[in-house]
């Protein structure tokens, strides 16, 4: 099947998640407010902050600012890690897995599709997340948003082939995503998400460069809070290109072989 195909079968499973999201209007409502708690939460958490700590003074020690990053951004990167392993969890439940199999559309594709809703609505809160943030006095007036749009795309593409591997443990062993489980709770510790790395013991902060999340909250800080140009912010960009280059093949090639094994063993529908 040529791309233009793949396309078609992308905007129809597209299509199909919103009109299916549209029926759940309360679900918009619950999402939004807690959004605005979560953002209210760290906005007053911030007032507990005081002085600069370490890894805080290059934001004018504004706590409130830092973790307003790491909070818009978290459930994208989430997506990533743990959207596909759901996809395909899904598909299995619902009996449509074997289906989907048999197509001429590579199964990685398929899942991408799966996503595609997913990844704009996160993307959406995103925004709103950095919006109610400049409301409640977040610096971001001379942000360079290109460059954190860029950021953000290296860094989903890279964590998205953890997020595939993910997924080939799903198919493999039915139950239980290691990956997103390990690789969730290790970011969640040592990225960065919600307090600096450098308050973590000195190995623990080495270790927190082995994640592409440390590489992308440091890009996007550096280009929302600081408005860093685009060759400061070129160590972080290369560094996550080199994980999309290494983890995103990898988590295909994964996806794949477990695709297969699953095949010729007769239990693809199995969960």
């Amino acid at each position: 099947m040529d791309v233009s195909n793949w396309l078609i079968m992308l905007w129809a499973a597209f299509r199909r998640d919103v009109k299916i999201a549209l029926t759940y209007r309360l679900a918009f409502v619950l999402r939004f407010l807690s959004t605005l708690f979560q953002v209210a939460v760290f906005y007053f958490i911030s007032k507990l902050v005081t002085g600069s700590p370490p890894g805080l003074d290059q934001y004018n020690g504004n706590y409130f600012a830092y973790a307003l990053v790491g909070l818009a951004f978290w459930r994208l990167f989430g997506i990533s890690l743990s959207g596909y392993a759901g996809a395909i969890t899904e598909a299995q439940q619902m009996g449509t897995l074997e289906a989907q199999a048999l197509l001429p559309t590579p199964l990685p594709v398929l899942i991408f599709g799966a996503n595609l809703w997913p990844y704009l609505y996160a993307f959406g809160e995103t925004l709103t997340y950095l919006l109610l943030g400049m409301l409640l006095g977040a610096p971001l007036a001379g942000a360079n948003p290109l460059a954190a749009l860029l950021i953000a795309l290296l860094a989903s593409l890279a964590i998205s082939g953890l997020g595939l591997m993910g997924a080939a443990m799903i198919l493999v062993f039915k139950r239980g995503n290691a990956v997103s489980w390990v690789v969730e709770a290790a970011a969640g510790l040592l990225a960065g998400a919600y307090f600096p790395p450098e308050l973590l013991p000195p190995p623990l902060q080495k270790l927190s460069w082995l994640l592409p999340h440390t590489y992308a909250l440091t890009g996007l800080r550096g280009a929302l809070l600081n408005g860093d140009s685009w060759s400061q912010l070129a160590p972080a960009m290369l560094a996550l290109l080199a994980f999309v280059i290494v983890l995103l093949p990898a988590g295909v090639i994964s996806l794949r072989w477990a695709l297969g094994r699953a095949q010729i063993k007769g239990n693809l529908a199995q969960y």
